[in-house]
């Protein structure tokens, strides 16, 4: 199994849309291919200023369960590229974001 984290950094007055974004048209899309167990966090504590805009910003994360190598490939090349230019085209340089692909070692719910 692959666990697959984007971490962002959003401009406070865009958390919201972002948040339903990530709900509503990411993670419906990620599922659709079989990723499962989505979970969005945010981290606490006060955000920096976006260097860009200059406004608030809070941190989120995706993480996604991917069940194979095949279906994360897939996704990389067939679905991801039309997410980000979505998000691109939303938020513009109210996004930054960075992802990794963990490859999970033990998972305790997996026995």
């Amino acid at each position: 199994m692959i666990l697959f984290n984007t971490t962002y950094c959003i401009d406070k007055p865009c958390a919201d849309a972002f948040i339903g974004y990530l709900r509503d048209v990411y993670i419906p899309a990620a599922e659709e291919l079989g990723f499962y167990s989505p979970l969005i966090t945010e981290m606490r504590g006060p955000g920096e200023p976006n260097a860009l805009t200059g406004a608030e910003t809070r941190t989120f994360a995706l993480q996604l369960r991917v069940p194979s190598e095949d279906v994360f490939n897939k996704f990389q090349t067939s679905v991801l590229p039309g997410l980000y230019s979505t998000l691109g085209k939303q938020f513009g340089s109210s996004v930054a974001l960075f992802e990794s692909a963990l490859d999970v070692i033990h998972d305790p719910s997996k026995k």
